[in-house]
């Protein structure tokens, strides 16, 4: 056994600093180095099929950030635009679909009632709904795209807040009813707190189910959007900037997962922590 070894036998900091840097090595290694390699492979099977190189996606992408699109656009303008409609339909759907499972979770009366309504309508796409929301905002371009996020974002966080509200233990609800707690205490220092995880875990899927429907969305009337940069550029063969724009958005949808796992780490600190 060698002079270092002994070492870190007797000092429990070296053994520490030791299985740290190996536990910051693995994590580079899953995390960052074999991601990196997929992608790289991923991206030569799609360069050997469109013949767009990564020299012509980046030279797109300086193209659009600093000259902007055929209308004068900039990037960060689609970016921005398209950011904002997301986050508008996540919210309906936030204030909407929360209460709504809570309600269906909790009540009988009201799952019987409602339960079959969500449970007929959730398969229908959002693509499917984009003549509806034409005819609902006529002349709202954001309207309808709003609306179609809405869709996308809806249904999940429905059925995971649904199914949080009914995995709560009886026998806490019990307990509580026995010291003389009321329905509102109830929901809101049981069944909420335990229905949490399920809750968070529908709205980070949400979220980007409804940002995967953004470019459905700007395929509506809209002149500015991610969504609409990739359909203009698709309609006139410029397939690196048709490639810049899916990247980005792949890109944008990864921060704001991550994003959300952090903020469920730090308020469910008490929960298995859940990774990308």
């Amino acid at each position: 056994m060698s002079v270092s070894e002994l070492k870190q036998e007797d000092n429990p900091s070296l053994r520490k600093l030791s299985r740290r840097e190996s536990e910051i090595a693995s994590l580079i290694l899953k995390k960052i180095l074999v991601p990196l390699i997929i992608l790289l492979v991923l991206w030569h099977l799609i360069a050997s099929i469109t013949r767009i190189t990564l020299i012509d996606v980046y030279n797109a992408f300086i193209d659009l950030a600093l000259t902007g699109d055929s209308d004068g656009v900039y990037l960060i303008e689609h970016i921005v635009a398209s950011v904002n409609r997301v986050t508008l339909g996540f919210l309906l759907a936030t204030v909407t679909a929360v209460p709504l499972g809570v309600l269906i979770g909790r009540y009988r009366l009201a799952d019987s009632f409602l339960g079959p309504v969500v449970e007929a309508m959730r398969p229908i796409p959002p693509i499917a709904w984009i003549p509806l929301s034409l005819l609902m905002f006529p002349g709202n371009v954001l309207g309808s795209q709003a609306f179609i996020i809405w869709i996308g974002a809806f249904f999940p966080i429905l059925i995971n807040t649904t199914t949080g509200v009914k995995r709560t233990e009886p026998v806490h609800i019990d307990a509580a009813k026995t010291l003389g707690a009321t329905e509102r205490q109830i929901l809101g220092k049981i069944i909420l707190p335990s229905a949490s995880p399920e809750i968070f875990a529908g709205l980070r899927v949400g979220f980007g189910i409804g940002w995967m429907c953004l470019v459905a969305a700007e395929m509506l009337r809209g002149r500015i959007g991610l969504g609409y940069l990739i359909w203009t550029y698709w309609s006139v063969g410029r397939t690196a900037e048709v490639i810049t724009g899916m990247l980005l958005i792949g890109l944008i949808g990864f921060l704001i997962t991550f994003a959300f796992l952090r903020i469920e780490k730090s308020l469910l600190k008490w929960r298995q922590s859940v990774s990308i």
